[in-house]
C-alpha cells in the first residue's frame, strides 16, 4: 500500500492556520514584513564594484558626445544628473524600448537583460538624493514647446535646412528648436518674434559676450591646442566642444595631466559658417525660425536689409 505524502498536508496547513488565529492579528503583519524585507533584499543596491562595471557599459553605449555626455553629464541627448523624476522602471522603460520620435533608440535588442540593469542602475547612481523605488514610470517634466503653426513652402524648407536633412551640418546638430534639436547652442525658438534682419545679424555674427557661451582654447600635455565651445571649468575637468567636428566632438582635458587653458584674448569669436547657404536658403531658415510666433510668412532679401 503506497501512503500519499501530500495527504495529510491539508490537515497540517488547517492545524498552522487555527495555530495563527489563536497567536493573534499580528501573525500577518509579521508575515508581510517578511515578504518586504525579502523583496527588499532582492533589489539591494549595487555594490561599487558592479556600479564601476556598469559605467564602464555605459561609457560604450550611451556616453557620446551625441548621446547623453561622459558620465550621463549631458550630450546631444540631456544630462542624466540629478533627476528627482526618474524611477526605476521608467529608466528601465526608456532603455529597452526607447523614445519615439527623439534620437533615444532601443536597447531590447543589443544587450541582454543583465546588461539593460546595469544601465538601470548607474542611471539611477547618478541622482544620488534620489531614493525613489517606484513602480510607476515618472516621465520627464514637459518642456516648453512652441506650438507650430502651419508652415509655408518656404518654412518647411527652413525647417529642413534646420534639422540637416538637406546640409550636412544642419543648425540642429548644436541648436535646438522646443524639444529637437542638440544641447550644445542655445534653443532658438525664443527668437520667432524677432525681425528678420535681427535674426539674420544674429546668424551672421553671434553674439561673442554672451557669458553662457565662451569660446576657449586648451593645449594639452603635449601641447596640441584645441578650441571650442566651453561646456564646464573645473579645478579637476575643462571641457568643451570642439565645433571643427560633424557632429561636435566633448573632449575632456585634465589639468592634473598637464592641459592648460590659453588666454581668452587669444581666442576668435565663434562664426556660424554660412558659405554654403544661398540668401533663399537664409530667408527660408528665417521663415521657419520666425513660424513659433504665429502662422509662417514669407521672408525676402529684403527683409534682411530693413
Amino acid at each position: 500500500m503506497r501512503i500519499n505524502p501530500f495527504a495529510v498536508i491539508p490537515t497540517k496547513v488547517g492545524i498552522h492556520l487555527s495555530i495563527f488565529a489563536k497567536a493573534g492579528p499580528w501573525i500577518p503583519t509579521f508575515v508581510g514584513m517578511t515578504i518586504a524585507t525579502l523583496a527588499s533584499a532582492a533589489h539591494a543596491a549595487p555594490s561599487a564594484g558592479e556600479l564601476e562595471q556598469a559605467g564602464n557599459l555605459f561609457a560604450i553605449t550611451c556616453s557620446s558626445s551625441f548621446c547623453h555626455g561622459e558620465g550621463g553629464a549631458g550630450g546631444r541627448g540631456p544630462s542624466l544628473r540629478n533627476r528627482s523624476n526618474f524611477t526605476p522602471d521608467f529608466v528601465r522603460t526608456t532603455v529597452t524600448n526607447g523614445r519615439s520620435g527623439t534620437p533615444m533608440p532601443s536597447f531590447k535588442d543589443s544587450l541582454s537583460k543583465p546588461e539593460l540593469e546595469m544601465i538601470v542602475n548607474y542611471v539611477m547612481s547618478l541622482s544620488p538624493d534620489n531614493h525613489s523605488t517606484s513602480a510607476a514610470p515618472s516621465a520627464p517634466p514637459a518642456q516648453a514647446t512652441p506650438t507650430p503653426a502651419r508652415l509655408s513652402p518656404q518654412a518647411m524648407a527652413g525647417e529642413a535646412l534646420f534639422f540637416g536633412a538637406t546640409k550636412p551640418a544642419g543648425c540642429a546638430l548644436c541648436h535646438s528648436y522646443g524639444e529637437k534639436g542638440g544641447p550644445i547652442g542655445p534653443d532658438l525658438s525664443g527668437i520667432a518674434k524677432e525681425a528678420p534682419k535681427d535674426i539674420y545679424q544674429a546668424l551672421v555674427s553671434p553674439n561673442a559676450k554672451n557669458p553662457n557661451y565662451s569660446m576657449v582654447k586648451i593645449a594639452d600635455r603635449g601641447g596640441q591646442p584645441v578650441t571650442g565651445l566651453l561646456k564646464q571649468r573645473s579645478d579637476k575637468i575643462i571641457q568643451l566642444y570642439d565645433l571643427s567636428s560633424v557632429p561636435p566632438v566633448l573632449r575632456s582635458f585634465y589639468p592634473a595631466d598637464g592641459a592648460k587653458e590659453a588666454y581668452p584674448g587669444d581666442i576668435p569669436p565663434y562664426k556660424h559658417d554660412l558659405s554654403g547657404y544661398s540668401k533663399d536658403e537664409l530667408t527660408a531658415l528665417i521663415a521657419f525660425l520666425k513660424s513659433a510666433a504665429g502662422p509662417s510668412k514669407d521672408v525676402t532679401t529684403q527683409d534682411l536689409a530693413q
